[in-house]
């Protein structure tokens, strides 16, 4: 069964200018499924097209043309909406509240019952490592544990899908490990997980299957398995799939 099917997917941006005529397209041409119970890792440079293609998934982009289905509908359906958590990489909280507070914020809007709020709220405290910061203001927070904060937001409302935005961005190896930790057991308890990232190590530690994005356009499919088994790692197997793209477009990308 397919949580996520991508079919043909295109996002054209066009200039902030209105007066110019100009159009810059992320993505192109985008098929891809996510299975059910499956860890997936979206690959890519920078400027690739990861995060576009994050929030048309979300549906905080309107894509240009294509569609996308998450559990068979669509992503403005409310009832779809619900089973899904999201987790982005630079996520903004008001700095004066609490996390229990913060916590107890989502929890609303997702409809928990108050009843079953202080319980949800532990709960999701316990499993990112924050308990003892329950009462914290979120100004007083180290990056990484504004970013555990963020995991435990998204996961809430229970999601059966996790959209995760770079979740290793900007930890140290002790909280790469730790997050490591946590997808997996999530993934044990039968979520779906699909997340960007520029951490290979840790990506190829943690997924199933991995796709690579080459200025736009999805250059490789492939599971974890076949890459280890061709390749020395999955930095090696990255690094191949875009020299082959450079040597097939002629184009080599500029870094940013």
């Amino acid at each position: 069964m397919n949580i996520i099917e991508i079919n043909n997917l295109t996002k054209t941006y066009k200039a902030l200018d209105f007066w110019k005529r100009d159009r810059y397209t992320a993505i192109k041409d985008i098929n891809l499924e996510i299975k059910k119970g499956e860890v997936f890792g979206l690959l890519g440079l920078n400027g690739a097209g990861k995060t576009t293609l994050m929030k048309v998934i979300l549906g905080l982009l309107y894509p240009t043309s294509g569609s996308v289905s998450i559990f068979g509908g669509s992503i403005q359906d409310m009832q779809v909406r619900k089973r899904i958590g999201y987790w982005s990489e630079l996520p903004y909280f008001p700095k004066y509240l609490k996390t229990s507070e913060l916590l107890d914020y989502f929890a609303e809007i997702f409809d928990v019952p108050s009843d079953q709020r202080k319980i949800k709220i532990q709960e999701m405290l316990e499993i990112t490592g924050l308990s003892a910061k329950k009462n914290e203001r979120i100004k007083n927070l180290s990056k990484g544990m504004q970013g555990r904060l963020g995991l435990a937001q998204a996961l809430i409302n229970d999601p059966d899908l996790l959209l995760l935005d770079e979740p290793m961005s900007g930890l140290d190896p002790l909280g790469h490990k730790e997050t490591r930790d946590i997808l997996i057991n999530l993934n044990k308890k039968g979520k779906t997980i699909f997340f960007n990232s520029h951490i290979l190590s840790e990506v190829e530690k943690i997924c199933d299957r991995v796709a690579v994005l080459y200025m736009g356009t999805l250059a490789d499919v492939k599971p974890i398995s076949a890459v280890q088994k061709k390749h020395k790692n999955l930095e090696d197997y990255f690094i191949s799939v875009i020299n082959k793209e450079v040597m097939k477009t002629g184009v080599r990308p500029a870094f940013t």
